[in-house]
Order: structure tokens, then C-alpha cells, then sequence
């Protein structure tokens, strides 16, 4: 059987616009955090008429198939749903490396992945998010089936980039094969140019967009945030660098009864916690995961959000805490500074400077006009550029102008 025999040529322009979405990570619920921003954006794509079909992989205790509204999912198998234990867990890259027999689990992954969407590529467009393995899985089903690919990357998949020689020969066959390419922060855009993987005229910034819940939301007018409080949300990494943080609380706690609240789960809290009991942190309390619901009640309560991560590739949180008030303290390093610009929107200190970030603090607590100021600034440049019906708009027209470019090859 030949492949046109089972996936006809994408290439019809008369034929309404749909887009098929490869994504090893997509939410599981409609209140999972996992993921989150994928949703948002096809919600609002699907509500200007395009058809959303998404392929992900399968894990245990999830349909094959599902829908959110008008965006349909496909879930393909790669093993015993048992043994499917790759994808939602926030660390394949370290679950791969780790033995054989994870690395022979994800070349079965990464086959399923291939074959599952080369039968699903009925589609206008495919939309890949991570370069890898997305994107050049992508890669090959658009070269096999002439659909034309769009490739978006979030920070993990740049971070392979800088760590393993052999990804670059992987990357540049992707990114060539795209038609556009999409990161979330110019960060993002600079690294890929670096690291001579894309064409430059082809990268385009254009961020993930934040929950219509953080852009609806609204403090009461009686609203009082906890004078000592302070707040990270992150998947609980090493590159979260959330040690810097609980470095910074040991005087923090003990001159200024700060407390802090860790929401997040990830592979290193547990160690986590081990160091601050080590440290007598008894201010500090590890939260877990929180639906993303809830959310919007803790970062109106805190004083102050603190993102410590090392080369974030965009920080969406920073952008949800200031959409509720608070104002923002981040590393600068990586994309956080398309949102947090020093003392414009946020407060910038360099990376595991622990002496800085407890300076940092205690400025924000000592000066409530500035804190009401940045994240004032803040919340209004996040509202003009990371809205789903702003970052849909930006994603229609270039899935438009694929759209036209490919229907005249």
C-alpha cells in the first residue's frame, strides 16, 4: 500500500482550514495545568472557525479520544497502558536518559507518534509544539505527505539544542521542513539563530497565552494581600533554581517572618523539602499542584511572586501573578524579560544571586507604591499582548499566509 493510498495530499485549497496539532503534552482535563496554554490557544482558534484536531499520546486512565468544546483529541497507544509512562509527567527528557529500557520505550513512542499522525494527516496545516519530537515527526509526515508544517517552540526543546551536538542535525532538518516557526519570547528567537538551526527571517516571537480566567479576573474593591507573603508556581526542576529561593527565605524568615508558599509538584521536591527542614524553614509550605481555578486566589493574596528559574523560555506565570495584582521579581536570564523589564514591570536580579533576591524582596516590602506600580505596568502590557484572542489573531494569520503559500506550490 502506497502512503497516498492512505493519506491523501493536504493540499486543497477550496477545503475549510484545519489544523492538526502534534503535542506530547496536552491537557488531560479541562483543569489540568499541564499544558494549559494549549487549550486556551485552540479554543480561541476553533472560535474563528478552524477545525482543531489534536494527537497526543495516551496514558493510564485516559480516552482514546475526547473533545473540550469544539477541539476533538486523539490519543495514540505506544505500549500497555500500564507500561505508557513517558508523557504527563514533565520530565521525558530524564525518564529517557536514565536506562535502556526507557530509550528503547521512546523510539516505540516516537514510531507510534509517526505512523499514528501520518494517518491523521488529513489536515491544512500540522502544528507541531517542541521541535523535538514533535516537530520532527512533524517533519517527516509533511515530507511524505506535502502538508505544510508549523513548528512552535517553549524553552525544554531549545535547552536539547545547547546540551546534545546531535540534535542540531535533527533540528535543522525540522525547522527546514516549516514553513513558520513560532517561540515563545525573543529569547527563544535569539537561541535558535545561535545555534544556526533556523532561518532567521522564518522565527517569529509570538507568546502562549494566558487563562481568560486571569484576564477576567478582579479584585474586590476591600482586597488586602498578606504583607509577608510570598509566592512561587513552578513544576519543581532543577532548572526552577527554587533552592536560591529557600536560601533567600533562611534571613527572610527570621528578620521579617516572611513566608513563602511553593505551589508545584515535580521530581525535586522532595529534596526540596528535605532543605528547608534541614534549614528550620518552618515559614515555607509546599502547596503541591493547585488547579489552575484556584489559582488566581493565591497570587492575590501574596505580597509578591518570585520566579527563580535559570533560562526560563517565557515564565507565563509571571504574567498570570501580575494579571492578579501582584508584582513580580524574576532571573534575568532567559524570556522572562519580555514580561518582567526592571523596575518597569518587575524587578530583575542575576542568577543564584541569593543576597540580591533578598534584596529584591525586601524592597517590595518596604515600598508599597512601587509594588502597586509594577505590577500596574505590568498587568496592562501582559493584557495587550498575551490575551488567547490576541495570540489567536497573530496564530490566524500565519497559518493564513501558510495556508496561501502552500495551495500555489
Amino acid at each position: 500500500m502506497d502512503i497516498d493510498s492512505v493519506i491523501p495530499s493536504a493540499q486543497n485549497p477550496r477545503r475549510a482550514m484545519t489544523i492538526l496539532v502534534l503535542a506530547h503534552v496536552f491537557p488531560r482535563t479541562r483543569d489540568d495545568t499541564l499544558g494549559a496554554f494549549l487549550l486556551h490557544l485552540y479554543d480561541a482558534l476553533a472560535a474563528r472557525g478552524i477545525a482543531i484536531n489534536v494527537l497526543a499520546p495516551h496514558a493510564e486512565n485516559l480516552r482514546e479520544a475526547d473533545a473540550f468544546g469544539a477541539v476533538r483529541v486523539r490519543r495514540f497507544h505506544y505500549a500497555p497502558a500500564r507500561f505508557e509512562r513517558l508523557a504527563y509527567r514533565g520530565t521525558m527528557h530524564e525518564l529517557v536518559a536514565r536506562g535502556i529500557g526507557n530509550k528503547i520505550l521512546f523510539a516505540i513512542f516516537c514510531a507510534a507518534f509517526f505512523f499514528s499522525a501520518l494517518r491523521a494527516a488529513r489536515a491544512t496545516i500540522l502544528h507541531a509544539h517542541w521541535w523535538f519530537p514533535d516537530g520532527f515527526i512533524g517533519a517527516l509526515v509533511s515530507y511524505l505527505t506535502r502538508a505544510p508544517l508549523v513548528i512552535t517552540t517553549h524553552g525544554t526543546d531549545v535547552e536539547i539544542l545547547r546540551r546534545h551536538a546531535w540534535a542540531k542535525f535533527l533540528a535543522r532538518f525540522a525547522f527546514a521542513r516549516a514553513r513558520a516557526i513560532t517561540c515563545g519570547s525573543n529569547y527563544l528567537r535569539a537561541q535558535l539563530i545561535e545555534l544556526q538551526v533556523a532561518d532567521a527571517a522564518r522565527v517569529r516571537v509570538v507568546p502562549m497565552p494566558v487563562a481568560p480566567a486571569f484576564l477576567n479576573f478582579e479584585l474586590p474593591a476591600d482586597h488586602a494581600r498578606s504583607p509577608r507573603k510570598i509566592l512561587t508556581v513552578a513544576r519543581l526542576t532543577k532548572q526552577k533554581n527554587i533552592e536560591t529561593l529557600l536560601e533567600a527565605m533562611i534571613p527572610l524568615q527570621r528578620i521579617l517572618r516572611a513566608e513563602l508558599r511553593i505551589i508545584g509538584d515535580g521530581p525535586e521536591r522532595a529534596a526540596l523539602e528535605k532543605f528547608a527542614r534541614a534549614r528550620n524553614l518552618t515559614n515555607v509550605e509546599f502547596l503541591g499542584a493547585v488547579p489552575q481555578k484556584d489559582l488566581p486566589r493565591y497570587y492575590a493574596e501574596c505580597a509578591v511572586f518570585v520566579l527563580p528559574s535559570i533560562r526560563e523560555g517565557m515564565g507565563l506565570v509571571l504574567a498570570e501573578a501580575l494579571l492578579c495584582g501582584a508584582p513580580v521579581i524574576a532571573v534575568n536570564s532567559g524570556g522572562v524579560t519580555d514580561i518582567a523589564q526592571e523596575n518597569e514591570t518587575g524587578l530583575l536580579v542575576p542568577e543564584r544571586d541569593v543576597r540580591a533576591l533578598v534584596d529584591a524582596i525586601c524592597r517590595i516590602f518596604a515600598d508599597p507604591a512601587l509594588a502597586a506600580r509594577l505590577a500596574h505596568n505590568g498587568a496592562a502590557r501582559v493584557r495587550e499582548r498575551f490575551s488567547s484572542a490576541r495570540v489567536a489573531e497573530i496564530f490566524h494569520e500565519i497559518f493564513s499566509s501558510v495556508h496561501r503559500s502552500s495551495s500555489t506550490v
